[in-house]
């Protein structure tokens, strides 16, 4: 049986299994960011709406990379809409000690 499509990544968040199956598909900006409380990590978090390649998708974007994005195209999230995000992954620590993929900003356009 071949379960690729089943194991796949889904959901309504970019995720680095997305990254790591499409290198290089961007991410097109939909909309302005909108800032949420995450429940999981109980901080601010921006979220960030647009496409990544056929699938509309939520970038939920860190401070580093925010700050790499706003050093390209300014700080005022309304003019990152239409824009194009390149991503790149990597591994980090987690809290539980356990690596996982992470995505970073690698290039705006």
């Amino acid at each position: 049986m071949e379960i690729t499509n089943y194991v796949k990544a889904s959901g309504s968040f970019l995720k680095a299994e997305d990254i790591k199956t499409n290198p290089t598909t961007a991410f097109l900006i939909k909309s302005e960011g909108v800032m949420n409380i995450s429940e999981k990590f109980g901080n601010e978090r921006l979220h960030i709406e647009g496409t990544f390649g056929k699938d509309e998708k939520i970038f939920d974007c860190s401070k580093t990379n925010a700050r790499a994005i706003s050093e390209k195209i300014g700080a005022d999230t309304t003019k990152w809409i239409g824009r194009s995000i390149i991503f790149d992954t990597y591994k980090s620590k987690a809290s539980d000690g356990k690596l996982v993929e992470v995505i970073n900003v690698t290039d705006v356009k």
